[in-house]
């Protein structure tokens, strides 16, 4: 231990007396002081703090992954090539214990910098927390009452200042309906005829389709997706809301919070069903039905716009359940509601838990980088370890994109093409991490809560159980293995200590 906490001190000394580290630290202060006093945002106060929020946040992780990649990359390289590894090698000091402490020295420096700037963060978001909205500057000119509610305060205090939770809509219990449905489906047109025509729709030969359709293995799958088709037909006809109707949606699992707490807030997105209109007249109603307390909300929103109104906490039942009812009010334009965009979010913690959290997925990140930096610096040169940690980096940033490209299509026959690449990137995943999934920006602006089994599955291993969408395997043993970032950093660690191991330092002569 004694070793591994000297190379640390060293290497953390070292860090410290770089260039690069005043480089960056000019450029972080100068990026954080700078979007803190210039951003404005869209002019209200709670978009100032979230644009301050955005930049800093995301600039500050990204300065130091860089300075991450190039200490760490520089340090194991540098002693390589000037030949200091000798001095290291001919003392007591075992080659892990090396890797582990010129790692630790990297991190420990991360941990004092990432602490300075989300410290100067969190200062500065105070700081412009403390300005008058524009309201309270008017209010105080005199030329309105300051009695009126202010929705700009209102959204700092309960939106940007928080910790809330996010809670979807219970999915549509349609198994009654679709029982009639498939039902009467069958008498009209019988079993056979069903299951013929599907095949024929989908081999395309007359011939294929008659052989195929005596096949029962065949035929159970071709009735499996009439049954899905036709649960998919019924969902999207519900979804479907005409004018003057109105579409009731259930969240469950939420807090009972006392009258005077913190108000919650329903975020949504209409769309317009073949209609041209840019403003969307509706009427929401929001009620607990054990106390019979009722909030109508009236509304004229954007189209292709994030809308959102605050919910009184008394209409949250004692057993946390929420109901919510739309009403259409546009005339002759038929408003498609996806539940997945209607959402509701609740305060559950507070915003300086939140920024630790945040702060702790960013670490977690740098930890990761510095690992694969030593991974690659053991064996190859300066250069080449920049560039293929940098390539490491932008692919882990682009994890959500790249998933999202080469999903394997629902509605057709996925191609050669679509299987490889779509099972390229999922291997790829599975030794990278997906920066993208576990943005502690978004968080942050969103007031988005970032629950500690978050860190946990991160940071060690956890289990859930296995759902449809998970593999073959898991779905046998019923148990599902989530491991994030902590595995694969202990994972780069080891492989990069295997490596230098095995290498040999020098010739014999």
């Amino acid at each position: 231990m004694r070793n591994i906490w000297a190379v640390t001190r060293e290497t953390f000394l070292q860090c410290a007396r770089t260039r690069i580290i005043v480089v960056f630290g000019i450029l972080l202060a100068v990026c954080v002081l700078g979007v803190g006093f210039k951003m404005t945002g869209d002019g209200t106060l709670k978009g100032r703090i979230q644009t301050f929020l955005a930049y800093s946040t995301s600039l500050t992780q990204l300065l130091l992954c860089l300075v991450t990649i190039f200490l760490t990359t520089s340090i194991i390289t540098g002693d390589i090539r000037h030949k200091y590894i000798f001095t290291v090698a001919s003392k007591p000091l075992a080659r892990w214990q090396y890797v582990l402490g010129r790692w630790c020295g990297v991190v420990l420096l991360n941990v004092l910098l990432l602490a300075a700037a989300m410290g100067t963060i969190y200062a500065l978001a105070q700081h412009i927390r403390k300005q008058p909205t524009q309201m309270e500057q008017k209010a105080a000119a005199g030329l309105v009452q300051q009695r009126r509610p202010d929705f700009d305060r209102l959204g700092v205090e309960n939106e940007m200042f928080t910790a809330r939770a996010t809670y979807l809509p219970e999915p549509f219990n349609i198994d009654r309906l679709f029982q009639y449905r498939m039902k009467r489906l069958i008498e009209e047109r019988g079993e056979d005829t069903l299951i013929r025509n599907h095949i024929r729709k989908r081999v395309g030969d007359e011939t294929e389709a008659e052989r195929l359709f005596h096949n029962v293995e065949f035929r159970q799958k071709a009735m499996a997706e009439i049954e899905f088709a036709l649960r998919e037909q019924i969902l999207d006809e519900i979804k479907l809301i005409r004018p003057g109707k109105a579409i009731g949606l259930t969240f469950t699992g939420l807090k009972p919070a006392p009258a005077d707490g913190p108000l919650l807030q329903v975020r949504y997105k209409l769309n317009p069903f073949k209609s041209h209109a840019t403003i969307l007249h509706s009427f929401w109603k929001i009620e607990n039905p054990r106390t019979g307390f009722v909030q109508p909300v009236p509304r004229s929103d954007s189209t292709k716009t994030t809308s959102s109104f605050m919910v009184d906490p008394r209409c949250v039942t004692d057993d946390g359940r929420l109901t919510v009812f739309y009403i259409n009010r546009q005339p002759g334009t038929i408003i498609k509601i996806e539940p997945e965009e209607i959402a509701v979010l609740q305060r559950v913690g507070g915003f300086e838990g939140n920024l630790i959290r945040a702060g702790l997925l960013i670490l977690l990140k740098l930890m990761f980088l510095a690992a694969a930096a030593v991974l690659f610096g053991v064996f190859l040169s300066f250069p080449i370890t920049c560039l293929s940690v940098m390539m490491i980096f932008t692919i882990s940033m682009m994890s959500g994109f790249l998933h999202d490209a080469t999903r394997l299509p629902q509605d057709a026959d996925p191609s050669a093409f679509e299987y490889f690449s779509h099972y390229l990137v999922k291997g790829v995943f599975t030794a990278l991490p997906t920066f993208s999934t576990t943005s502690a920006t978004d968080s942050l602006v969103d007031g988005a809560y970032i629950p500690p089994r978050t860190l946990i599955r991160e940071y060690l291993i956890t289990f859930k159980q296995a759902g449809t969408g998970s593999g073959r395997f898991w779905q046998t043993t019923g148990l599902e293995i989530q491991a994030g970032m902590g595995l694969r950093t202990i994972l780069a660690l080891t492989v990069g200590w295997l490596i230098f191991r095995r290498r040999e330092l020098a010739g014999v002569t």
